[in-house]
């Protein structure tokens, strides 16, 4: 239902762009993204291709807007009578800091009154740790908390499918490396069918690249408007890649050749002459 104003719960922009997919909105409809992030990082997390992007800041130029309400305002309400859709904000917490708490709850007011009766919605990406429980009631009285049932943080979806040895799974982004420099492999949970969608594919492949692993394979996917063919092409590189890693763990804890080592490593990066390396290891 169009014309509500919802909070969600998040700390981090990773976290609040990890949900745009999964908001329902048909493809004649506009988004408008409000961001603490300049563009040249959101690119990395998102498709910003069909998204109306203003960078939040104090600096001036192209895509900025300050923090000030008034300019907000006057943004919002241009876009409110030329089009429908959804507008995500964040920076909340920002603002606040800038002109007190109450110009920040009349500032949710008055956005309240203006989407009423229009054809959008507004999300507001809220960190709890930085409000405290007076004013977060106030906050999700006007924008009620708005609870997805999605696929947040990638590294955090159950996967009890996991059948490997020595799993390891990745809780945040951080890369562990060998005593080399060069990153460890890290079993990332599988992304299931339900919820799929290109920009959770972008960010997959945005870790394996943290990873070392080459997957440009399965880049060519991005540029397709098929999500089916998009998942077939994500799950022939996920097993490549959940093949890699065994491998990896393996060769790291028993071959003591540096140099064999090395030469493996460097092909599993590649995924290149896997079933040659299983052959090798795991069936002598």
């Amino acid at each position: 239902m169009a014309g509500q104003i919802h909070t969600l719960i998040f700390s981090s922009s990773n976290d609040f762009v990890s949900v745009f997919d999964q908001i329902d909105s048909d493809e004649t409809s506009h988004r408008l993204f409000i961001s603490r992030m300049p563009q040249r990082r959101l690119i990395e997390r998102l498709d910003i291709t069909d998204i109306e992007i203003y960078w939040l800041t104090e600096k001036d130029g192209e895509g900025t807007i300050p923090p000030s309400y008034n300019a907000l305002l006057d943004l919002i309400s241009n876009r409110l009578s030329n089009h429908k859709g959804t507008i995500f904000i964040e920076g909340l917490e920002w603002l606040s800091s800038l002109h007190g708490f109450d110009s920040l709850l009349s500032f949710i007011r008055t956005l309240t009154d203006s989407i009423h009766r229009t054809h959008w919605n507004v999300y507001f990406s809220v960190d709890e740790s930085s409000f405290n429980s007076i004013e977060l009631n106030h906050i999700t009285r006007e924008a009620p908390i708005l609870t997805l049932d999605v696929l947040v943080e990638l590294d955090l979806i159950e996967d009890k499918s996991n059948e490997f040895i020595g799993v390891k799974k990745s809780e945040n982004l951080e890369i562990e490396l060998h005593d080399d420099g060069s990153p460890k492999l890290l079993f990332l949970t599988r992304l299931p069918r339900s919820g799929f969608s290109k920009s959770l594919l972008q960010r997959r492949v945005l870790q394996w690249r943290r990873m070392g692993l080459d997957v440009s394979e399965v880049e060519s996917a991005l540029y397709s408007s098929d999500t089916e063919s998009m998942y077939q092409a994500y799950n022939i590189i996920e097993e490549k890649v959940r093949r890699a890693v065994q491998l990896d763990n393996w060769i790291s804890e028993n071959v003591s050749d540096s140099q064999e080592r090395s030469i493996a490593q460097f092909r599993i990066r590649q995924l290149t002459g896997l079933d040659e390396l299983e052959v090798r290891y795991f069936l002598d």
